[in-house]
């Protein structure tokens, strides 16, 4: 099942990234707290058609979680927000913590983590998310700048031992 849903998020990327902006063209108070490169090659769509997997799952978190009426979702280095919140920073940070997830965790490892999560604790408490939300309320205050790729490393190690 994890190979399956790798080669679907693998196609959806490849077929969505011709018509993504890149992250560098994003607002300078989001820009601060990640590296350029990590930007240049991290990229977003404005929609109201967010994507979303479909496949069938035992879990009930995990189908509660593909149903769910996100405001954005995640996919390696691309994400989908909905237009109402295009502008809104917050939303873009916590996208892209998960993009630096995926990338220090790689396809399958996100994979398994993320839907393990979801089976064991739920949408809320899954730590993954957890992360991103937590990075996502110390940004908002901003009252420091931190390398936000650093912060998530930092965590993952502290998690996984990645």
């Amino acid at each position: 099942m994890i190979e399956n849903i790798a080669n679907w998020v693998d196609k959806l990327v490849s077929d969505y990234l011709p018509q993504a902006r890149c992250c560098s063209e994003l607002h300078p108070s989001i820009k601060q707290y990640f590296p350029r490169d990590f930007l240049e090659n991290s990229y977003f769509i404005i929609t109201n058609d967010i994507p979303k997997l479909d496949i069938q799952f035992e879990s009930s978190n995990v189908e509660s979680f593909i149903n769910m009426d996100g405001d954005g979702i995640t996919y390696k280095n691309l994400y989908f927000i909905k237009e109402h919140r295009a502008f809104d920073p917050t939303i873009h940070v916590h996208e892209l913590v998960h993009v630096a997830q995926w990338k220090l965790l790689g396809v399958t490892g996100f994979i398994e983590k993320y839907i393990n999560e979801l089976e064991n604790c739920g949408y809320n408490d899954a730590p993954l998310e957890k992360m991103a939300y937590a990075i996502e309320d110390r940004f908002a205050l901003r009252n420091e700048l931190f390398d936000i790729t650093s912060v998530v490393k930092d965590g993952l190690k502290k998690l996984y031992g990645v």
